[in-house]
């Protein structure tokens, strides 16, 4: 492809990425009002943090620390330790005011902001065209769309993990100083200071990091990845214990917090069950792009087992299959994965590649953004059902399985 045309290609992409978010917008500041907000659940905790912080600064953290640890009635409720997301919340609010709408203008705008990330990122890896169809795919993802006009962490989380996710993909390509880690590491740190459950998403990493090294013989700097993820630990502590005033209620903090499901009635009832079940959440929620996701799986599976290896793929399979694996030893909830609609859009979108034709053609390319543009109405469909008609809040399998019409609504 000649430069002019690449020039062209990549303008067309960034304005039809522009319109989408535009729609993007609209649809989801429309639809604020009919948005469920709880004051006394998770949604005031997060005020309460914003407007203390806000007001008193970061020396209101170890009052929030100790008010939390001696308070067992909060302990089923977001603890103060999600410093990056309270301090980032503290600071929103001196533009837009520390009220539960603020919140939810915050997450309008990590949601709106994951679409550009993720098509500034994906154009490394996947070429602008494919790059524009990720981003679109993961806008209008049914569960990120409802989750962006809830007061909640999610959809921050969501931008932190998959900018991880991008950035570490970037690290293991080109082998670079470790100065050059700096935005990898930064956003790792944020990320656990964000929501401490995504400290998960490292095991995957470093699994693929020592697959490269082990299996493939990849020159990975062991020591510099090491480093890279090390550093990020030791900040992520090191402010944990000045904002908790202390080791001894920082530890008392993360106690609670590992064992608080145990004994929340809520947690028990809606969050049990088999390793699957967030895979079901994920097909009553995004049925098409959830089938299409297993289809682009066994596509990437075969492709791989034939000897064609893709690293951004390959990593993608090894953080679905992980993360799932992992998080079936906690109480389960489609919220807590919301990075794998990162892989879930990316293998929907080869198994697309592949119905539509392979190759670079003006007609392949043309099927293929008309089956993105579809699964993309199909989506919002979703979002106008679970999140608009039925006002969903937690989207847990009963909640969704009444939503479709599979269960009773009483049952």
């Amino acid at each position: 492809m000649d430069p002019a045309t690449t020039r062209s290609t990549r303008v067309l992409c960034a304005v039809l990425l522009a319109l989408a978010v535009v729609l993007l917008a609209w649809i989801l500041q429309g639809s604020m009002q009919a948005a469920v907000r709880a004051p006394n659940a998770d949604d005031g905790y997060y005020l309460r943090y914003m407007q203390r912080v806000r007001e008193s600064g970061l020396s209101a953290f170890p009052s929030l620390f100790d008010e939390w640890n001696a308070t067992p009635k909060d302990w089923i409720y977001p603890p103060p330790s999600r410093v990056g997301f309270i301090v980032v919340s503290a600071l929103w609010a001196r533009l837009f005011g520390a009220t539960i709408h603020a919140l939810q203008l915050l997450s309008l705008a990590s949601h709106l902001l994951l679409c550009v990330v993720n098509y500034v990122f994906a154009r490394r890896h996947l070429g602008d065209v494919k790059a524009l169809f990720v981003a679109v795919l993961i806008g209008f993802s049914t569960l990120l769309m409802g989750l962006s006009r809830l007061p909640l962490t999610d959809s921050f989380i969501a931008l932190c993990m998959m900018t991880t996710v991008w950035l570490f993909l970037d690290l293991v390509q080109r082998p670079v100083r470790l100065a050059r880690s700096i935005p990898f590491m930064a956003s790792l740190a944020l990320m656990v200071l964000v929501k401490e459950l995504s400290v998960l998403l490292v095991v995957p990493l470093l699994l693929f990091v020592l697959y490269e090294k082990l299996v493939r013989r990849t020159p990975h700097d062991l020591a510099r990845i090491a480093l890279a993820f090390a550093i990020p630990g030791v900040v992520a502590i090191a402010v944990l214990l000045l904002a908790a005033g202390g080791g001894s209620p920082l530890v008392r903090t993360m106690t609670i917090v590992m064992h608080s499901p145990a004994t929340n009635r809520y947690s028990i009832a809606v969050g049990s069950g088999p390793w699957f079940r967030m895979i079901l959440d994920f097909l009553l929620l995004s049925p098409v792009p959830t089938l299409l996701a297993l289809g682009g799986f066994a596509v990437a599976a075969a492709r791989f087992r034939a000897g064609s290896y893709d690293r951004t793929t390959f990593l993608l399979g090894v953080i679905a299959v992980v993360l799932i694996f992992l998080f079936s030893f906690f109480t389960k909830n489609v919220r807590y994965g919301v990075v794998l609609e990162l892989p879930i859009r990316v293998f929907g979108l080869l198994m697309i590649g592949a119905l539509a034709g392979e190759g670079k053609s003006l007609r392949a390319t043309l099927g293929a953004g008309l089956a993105v543009a579809l699964v993309a109405f199909l989506e919002w469909r979703s979002f106008e059902l679970f999140w608009v008609r039925y006002h969903g809040y937690d989207p847990v399998t009963h909640f969704l399985a009444i939503a479709r019409e599979l269960v009773p609504r009483g049952g």
